[in-house]
Formats: C-alpha cells, sequence, structure tokens
C-alpha cells in the first residue's frame, strides 16, 4: 500500500512539473505577442491642419509595422495552437523535452525583433525579410523536432494513442517543416546569388507559400484514416 501511494505522489508530481512546463511556454507566447504591439508606437501628430497635410504618408510607418505584427501574431497564434496540441499527447517528461521546447521558444521571442526588421526591407535590400521567414522556418522545424521526439524516439512520454494517429501527428508537424526548410533553402540560395534583391526573392516568396499550402493539403489526406 505505502509503494503504491508512493508511485501515486510521483506521478501526481510528474504530472504537476509538465503543467509547469506549459504555463511557462503559454506565457511566453504571450510575451512576444505583447512585446510586438508595444513596438508600435502612435506619430506625432501637427498641432495645426494645413494644406497639403497627409494622413497617409504620416501613418505610413505605422501601417507597416501593423501588418508586420498582423503577419507575426497569425504565426504565433498558429505555433501556439500547434504547441498546445502537440503538449495534449504528453503523459510526462525529461530533460530532452524541456531543452526542446526552449529551442522552440527561443524562434517565439525573436518574432519582436524580426519583424521590426521587414519595415525596414526596401527593394534593393531584402535582407531582413529572409531573416523573418528564416525565423518562421526554424519555429516549424524545432516544433518538428520536439515531435519527431515525442512520436519516435521516446515513445513512453506519450499517452497511450494509436499507431495511426501517431503517424499523422508525427506527419502534420514533420512534413509542412521539411517543404519549409526546402523552400527556404532555395529563398536564401536565390537570395545571397542577387544580393538580396527583392525582386527576385518574391517568386522564391511564392514558391515558399505555394509549397507549404500543398503540403499541408497532402497531411490532411491521412486524417480520415483516422475515423473510420
Amino acid at each position: 500500500m505505502t509503494e503504491f501511494k508512493k508511485e501515486l505522489e510521483k506521478e501526481f508530481e510528474k504530472e504537476f512539473e509538465l503543467e509547469r512546463v506549459i504555463l511557462f511556454s503559454d506565457a511566453v507566447f504571450a510575451i512576444a505577442i505583447t512585446l510586438l504591439i508595444i513596438e508600435i508606437k502612435f506619430p506625432d501628430l501637427p498641432e495645426n491642419y494645413k494644406e497639403g497635410f497627409s494622413l497617409y504618408e504620416m501613418f505610413k510607418p505605422v501601417i507597416s509595422h501593423f501588418l508586420a505584427f498582423g503577419i507575426s501574431f497569425f504565426f504565433i497564434g498558429i505555433s501556439w495552437v500547434r504547441h498546445l496540441k502537440l503538449f495534449s499527447y504528453l503523459k510526462s517528461y525529461n530533460i530532452g523535452v524541456v531543452f526542446l521546447n526552449l529551442l522552440n521558444l527561443f524562434f517565439i521571442v525573436t518574432f519582436p525583433f524580426v519583424a521590426t526588421g521587414i519595415t525596414h526591407t526596401r527593394p534593393s535590400f531584402a535582407f531582413p525579410t529572409v531573416l523573418y521567414i528564416g525565423n518562421i522556418v526554424f519555429l516549424f522545424i524545432t516544433n518538428a523536432m520536439l515531435a519527431h521526439y515525442i512520436f519516435k524516439t521516446k515513445l513512453y512520454l506519450c499517452k497511450p494513442i494509436s499507431k495511426e494517429e501517431k503517424d499523422y501527428q508525427y506527419k502534420r508537424y514533420v512534413a509542412p517543416a521539411i517543404a519549409m526548410a526546402i523552400s527556404f533553402l532555395i529563398l536564401l540560395s536565390v537570395s545571397i546569388a542577387n544580393n538580396f534583391n527583392s525582386q527576385y526573392i518574391n517568386y522564391c516568396l511564392y514558391l515558399f507559400a505555394i509549397t507549404a499550402g500543398l503540403t499541408n493539403r497532402w497531411v490532411k489526406k491521412f486524417k480520415p484514416k483516422l475515423d473510420k
């Protein structure tokens, strides 16, 4: 009876520690989103309205900052949903989960920095855009590394689920990361070869978006099999 009680206490302790990892991660996501909006400042308005005064020109920098905020908010939100789903399959954790989770959160924390960078992109110099895309790609790659660790490497950490569901969830995280990584390597190669001229980078961005979309649709084909 004493041994059973000890095992039960250890199990509850492990669940509490896993809950702390999740709560810490949620706090990082929330802080990153908050920092994004803090960077946006309201422009100084003139004391007197004069002829020729253009509201658009005055708010143009703010509009570009808000666009960067909106895109970043979307990707951070998507990442939080994926993170939430992934951790819902965990029944325990180890130091590997903690390390990979911190690595994934690193690319969440860097969003406010790379988001301010894309507002400085110029037609002849699109390095900040490439850096921003790279941050998104590494975010998905580290997410995939965490999924691989849970569903393939350390199966004892995962809750008891069917093999079909494990395979589907594994593909759901790993396949988009691989597709995005390949597209980003093409984007990076073209960018370096053309001194980060945005004229050439735009075509690679289209390829990047199309590849990510097609991969996501391909992975979803495996989902109906779970319902049979």
